[in-house]
């Protein structure tokens, strides 16, 4: 039997502080599908995501938000005042799926590649939305991607069909700086995939070899002249000193008379 959400959301308090390395989980739906057998809200790593398999395997929806909120903890999920914005769109839902204490973490990229795996030949969107990390019991920082959240939430009532996946991901010591860049002012990080992903047409690759490398560059054609030029000037100098021709006679001693009587 379905948990209400309050009911469901609010257990989350009742062993925050005895598994404080453990976290929560939650999945919803628009679409209707069969719930796991086990409420159980202390559960394993391996059990959560079997359940999550089992769920996403029917490839229920066209449209996939996977959410993760680094240092995100039981605690932070016991009052819907904390977060309205999640319980309202778990409520509006037509099926979920909540796990108080997750013992261990749940890897979102393991789902992510598993959604693809199971909604193979159909078209769908993945979209992940990565939350600013939270410091302690910061309720305005919890408030504030609680906001982020329901913004995304909105449009994909807008779209139509979705589910959505609600993780902590990572644990961090320290809330790290964002980075993230938007022109509104929703401080977050939304990256999309296309389901089916093909790779586009090039015709560089199609192209011959000449055509795709340059192989005889401006430098070579100098080189070339310049060699050319030295090997013309070369062979002149060596035609004009092969081409110079002196007798034999210049080199021997005039016996003549005129000679003779010189040497008188």
């Amino acid at each position: 039997m379905r948990l209400s959400v309050t009911a469901a959301l609010a257990a989350c308090c009742a062993s925050a502080q005895a598994f404080s390395d453990s976290t929560p989980f939650i999945l919803f739906s628009t679409a209707k599908f069969t719930e796991p057998d086990s409420t159980r809200q202390l559960q394993s790593r391996d059990e959560v995501v079997s359940s999550a398999k089992n769920i996403l395997s029917s490839c229920p929806t066209q449209r996939y938000l996977l959410v993760t909120q680094p240092n995100l903890n039981a605690g932070h999920l016991r009052s819907a005042a904390a977060v309205p914005k999640l319980h309202g769109s778990i409520e509006k839902s037509k099926s979920s799926y909540t796990v108080a204490e997750v013992a261990g973490l749940v890897d979102i990229k393991q789902l992510h590649d598993y959604i693809n795996e199971a909604c193979n030949g159909k078209t769908v969107l993945i979209d992940e939305l990565n939350l600013t990390p939270l410091s302690g019991t910061n309720s305005a920082a919890l408030g504030e991607n609680d906001n982020n959240f329901g913004m995304v939430v909105d449009q994909y009532d807008l779209a139509g069909d979705y589910t959505v996946l609600y993780t902590a991901g990572s644990r961090t010591d320290e809330p790290s700086g964002y980075t993230a860049e938007f022109h509104d002012s929703m401080r977050t990080e939304l990256k999309r995939q296309v389901q089916p992903v093909r790779r586009a047409n090039s015709t560089f690759e199609n192209l011959p070899l000449f055509e795709k490398y340059q192989f005889f560059t401006p430098g070579i054609f100098m080189a070339f002249l310049v060699i050319f030029i030295l090997v013309s000037i070369l062979f002149v100098g060596v035609s004009a000193v092969a081409s110079l021709k002196v007798p034999y006679g210049a080199f021997e001693k005039d016996m003549g008379p005129a000679a003779q009587k010189k040497q008188q």
